[in-house]
């Protein structure tokens, strides 16, 4: 079987690993010891897959048999693609998923599945209206390069030049506003919740299982016309109303309640799901958080600080890799397994802590300077270059090494 890297190790492939799986007559085990693994991801250039690739073997041992599962060690593969030069090395595994966690795994959390895209994010744009009215605006559809079919090239013309109340519009940070210990410009979303209230207003009967009656009245007309647009295009086997999907596990919900009520935690990191880690500061305000990060809650600055340093490292990044999915290009999905390193939970009393949150703060007021310059330098600032540019300043400087040092302590602990 060729599989992806993560399937000899990560933690959702972990019942696959047992060797006891399910069939459509009854149990069915297999015996993965009857040949080596391949682990494929040293072979370089590795294009041939899409992904760093393993290649396992598993002889059927029956409806009764015993399991031999995957563990131990495979053959991994060494060398140039292609040539002769190619060594196969014994190389040890690990079930990622039996590790310990960091306290911050839970209360991380990631941000609302606010999709498709294209029926929420807008962009807003000049009225028409002679005189304007107070507390509304003129809003397009937001189109992005990642929109799939059908809804990339959907007819939007009835959610176009829409003039919408002010209430509904929320700032929405995604993994693309986010750069090291700093955010570009959020973006805007159209919601059907009023920016006053802490819950939205769920109707399971309603139109897209929402009570419309507590929306504001433009934003009544353009809900009922989103979830038309829903429920004529989404995929036959999907049953969830629009509500559903955008509040899947409760992603915006929780985002709501905390804003209201963030108890003694008042402050968010928020970190990028995906890619080299990357993370900001978020204050307690009306800003949204989207499903491509990741939020966590924290006492304080201090302790906020302390987690940016951590995630934002080049330190993290390196032992991170081992627990994260691996793309033609690299560890690519992050998502909770950097939770997996010994980050201890912030500690006021511990001098190594409050080391790292006054490396993280300096470092993030020479983050933001540097952002500053670019933003001045540059028209059109992609959010590519500014994490290039800042990483580029981090690694040459002494706020950037300062961190590096204390957190490869931190993390060798």
């Amino acid at each position: 079987m060729v599989m992806p890297h993560s399937a000899l190790q990560a933690g959702q492939y972990r019942e696959w690993r047992t060797g006891d799986w399910k069939a459509q007559n009854g149990p069915l085990s297999v015996d993965f010891g009857f040949k080596t693994a391949w682990d494929l991801e040293k072979l370089k250039p590795n294009t041939f897959f899409p992904m760093a690739a393993s290649v396992t073997f598993a002889k059927r041992t029956g409806v009764d048999g015993k399991a031999t599962p995957l563990a131990g060690h495979v053959e991994q593969w060494v060398g140039a693609t292609g040539t002769n030069n190619v060594r196969r090395v014994e190389s040890s595994i690990t079930d990622t998923s039996a590790i310990g966690e960091s306290p911050y795994a839970a209360r991380s959390r990631q941000g609302a599945t606010i999709v498709p895209r294209c029926l929420f994010f807008v962009d807003e744009t000049e009225s028409t209206v002679l005189v304007r009215t107070g507390g509304i605006i003129t809003v397009n559809p937001r189109r992005g390069s990642q929109d799939k079919a059908p809804w990339k090239t959907l007819d939007l013309t009835d959610i176009t030049d829409q003039t919408i109340e002010t209430k509904h519009v929320y700032d929405i940070h995604l993994g693309e506003t986010i750069v090291p210990y700093a955010t570009l410009d959020p973006l805007k979303a159209v919601l059907p919740v009023r920016r006053t209230d802490d819950e939205i207003p769920a109707d399971p009967n309603g139109i897209g299982g929402i009570k419309i009656a507590g929306l504001e009245r433009r934003m009544r007309r353009r809900w009922q016309t989103v979830s038309e647009l829903w429920e004529r295009n989404k995929a036959h086997a999907n049953k969830l109303s629009l509500l559903e999907r955008f509040d899947y596990h409760r992603e915006l919900s929780s985002q709501l309640e905390w804003q209201q009520d963030p108890g003694d935690r008042l402050v968010r990191v928020v970190y990028t799901r995906s890619g080299t880690p990357t993370a900001a500061l978020l204050p307690i305000d009306e800003i949204l958080v989207d499903t491509t990060a990741y939020w966590v809650t924290c006492k304080n600055v201090e302790e906020a600080n302390y987690l940016l340093a951590v995630i934002n490292s080049q330190a993290l990044y390196e032992e991170a890799q081992e627990f994260m999915s691996k793309g033609q290009f690299g560890a690519r999905d992050l998502h909770k397994h950097l939770w997996k390193l010994p980050i201890p939970e912030f500690d006021e009393g511990e001098p190594a802590h409050v080391a790292i949150s006054d490396a993280g703060r300096v470092a993030a007021e020479g983050a933001a300077e540097r952002l500053s310059q670019l933003r001045g330098e540059r028209d059109r600032l992609t959010v590519t270059v500014a994490r290039r540019e800042i990483r580029k300043w981090l690694a040459g400087s002494e706020q950037g090494r300062a961190v590096e040092a204390l957190v490869g302590e931190l993390l060798s602990e």
